[in-house]
């Protein structure tokens, strides 16, 4: 039995350090995601923003409303799609480790 619980705990560890390498490798991708020539939002993997760059040409207060708009849809487009990249890699390492589907584990 104590045999077994080893094993497990073998498996566990391993099953951590890829998760932690995974993480690290979603944390240096880089999705960008741009409304026209207006904003360019850039995020990593872990759906942190890592630049928001603004046309300087749109900064002019009758843009306002437009500005904030196109931020707020901007972002959360980039943050959508960090998410789905990284499901995409979490679904693959638990494929690769011949992890049962367990709807939320990754």
């Amino acid at each position: 039995m104590w045999e077994n619980l080893g094993n497990m705990m073998d498996v566990v560890k391993k099953i951590q350090q890829n998760v932690d390498m995974i993480q690290e490798q979603l944390k240096q991708e880089r999705i960008e995601v741009t409304s026209g020539d207006v904003i360019k939002i850039v995020v990593n993997g872990q759906q942190e923003i890592v630049t928001i760059e603004l046309n300087t040409q749109y900064l002019k207060p009758e843009n306002i409303a437009l500005l904030q708009d196109l931020l707020v849809a901007t972002v959360n487009n980039a943050l959508n799609k960090s998410r789905e990249l990284n499901q995409l890699a979490m679904s693959k390492l638990a494929g690769d480790l011949n992890l049962p589907k367990i709807p939320g584990l990754f």
